[in-house]
């Protein structure tokens, strides 16, 4: 009977069954985003960040659900927690070029095109077919003007 027992939690475990996961949340908060309904998909994405701290995925994501809210809305709290996600997305994976490019379009629309420039830069560096690559250069070669 212990063997049995042993063998269902393992396999529960194994499965993922009994718990919620952060890449459920990241899943919900992507339906609530498509479904325009903002305020949901950030606290999934909230959920989701507090069972893995460093899932990148999730503040890129509630970075852009703030995004959204502030473009509806227009106040700028939610630009501030917008870039915030972005910055801690690039922050945990360094390499996340989405995330880059998402900063650096905020940085770029507030008028820092030099810090624009270098997340541009460095997102191209990451993955250099990008399909808007000639319009990142574009704006790279302008944020590096003096």
């Amino acid at each position: 009977m212990f063997r049995l027992t042993l063998t269902a939690m393992l396999l529960a475990a194994i499965l993922g069954c009994g718990g919620d996961s952060a890449e459920k949340y990241i899943q919900e908060g992507f339906a609530n985003f498509q479904q325009q309904r903002y305020d949901e998909a950030i606290a999934s994405y909230e959920k989701a960040i507090k069972l893995e701290p460093r899932a990148a995925t999730a503040y890129n994501m509630m970075g852009m659900a703030y995004r959204f809210k502030y473009n509806q809305l227009g106040a700028p709290e939610f630009r501030q927690k917008e870039m915030a996600a972005f910055q801690k997305a690039v922050e945990i994976d360094p390499k996340n070029w989405v995330a880059m490019i998402n900063l650096g379009t905020d940085y770029y629309a507030d008028g820092q095109k030099d810090k624009a420039a270098a997340l541009f830069k460095k997102a191209l560096e990451l993955n250099p077919d990008h399909p808007e690559k000639a319009k990142f250069q574009k704006l790279i070669t302008e944020g590096e003007q003096p």
